[in-house]
């Protein structure tokens, strides 16, 4: 062979190290970043069905719901799925949340402002609830508990009489109509009414006409008053209360 032909001969396993190399590099590379091989699925959502586009594995390591979905042995077609039924603007604080472990919320301020927090948080607890999220159930709590009480954990309400924070009956029904008994948020709802209403309140006519279609919101109301005449603490003094059991699978707070 000639002198010429050597060097071509010398380089070609050369080369071939230095492609193996770069491959190997890649795959390090690829292995530091969470979403770089992640396939992305489209979630149809609400009567318009907003388009909503998510990291497959993101969305299925916190919600066995989806994992279900598109892991299991029911695969929805071409990474997509429609839930027309559920709520867009609920929907998107749920996915602020997968990538952020927070998501953005009405202000605590007059009536209006507070009714409508309150409204969101529901909305988005009775998504986390199908999807089966108890993570993300905790993180609503902590707002309805913002909600209500100061950082230095007093109660915001400085009288039975001050309105602008409690829920109202619209709120208490949205929470009764979608979640089962035992629900950490009926809970809040029911021990709020009985240890931060007057007498006054139990006194009106409106607040039982109002509820009497809620036979579950009553009884659970009427337990927390027993408790209360027993001297037993108030529950709402800590959260941890109407906090829900996260399984221990790697999926933390941050």
């Amino acid at each position: 062979m000639s002198a010429a032909g050597s060097p071509s001969l010398k380089r070609k396993p050369e080369q071939s190290q230095s492609s193996n190399d770069a491959a190997g590099k890649k795959l390090k590379i690829e292995d530091k970043f969470s979403f770089c091989n992640d396939p992305i699925v489209t979630l149809k959502v609400g009567p318009d069905i907003l388009p909503f586009h998510v990291h497959q594995n993101l969305l299925c390591q916190h919600s066995p719901f989806f994992a279900a979905a598109f892991n299991g042995s029911f695969k929805e077609s071409a990474g997509s799925m429609e839930l027309g039924e559920d709520d867009a603007e609920a929907f998107d604080r749920f996915i602020q949340w997968l990538y952020r472990r927070d998501f953005t919320i009405s202000p605590i301020g007059d009536l209006h402002c507070t009714s409508s927090r309150y409204q969101e948080l529901v909305r988005v607890y009775m998504l986390a609830d199908k999807f089966d999220v108890p993570l993300l159930k905790n993180r609503v709590m902590v707002f309805l508990f913002d909600t209500i009480r100061l950082p230095d954990g007093r109660f915001r309400s400085r009288s039975s009489s001050d309105c602008r924070f409690r829920p109202r009956s619209g709120e208490i029904k949205l929470v009764y109509t979608n979640t089962v008994k035992g629900s950490p948020i009926r809970n809040f709802m029911a021990a709020y009414c009985a240890w931060h209403f007057s007498v006054a309140k139990f006194e009106e006519e409106h607040f039982w006409d109002s509820n009497s279609d809620n036979p579950d919101f009553l009884r659970d109301v009427t337990i927390n008053l027993a408790r209360r005449s027993n001297d037993r603490m108030n529950p709402l003094l800590d959260v941890n209360n109407f906090m829900e059991p996260v399984p221990d699978d790697g999926v933390t707070e941050d």
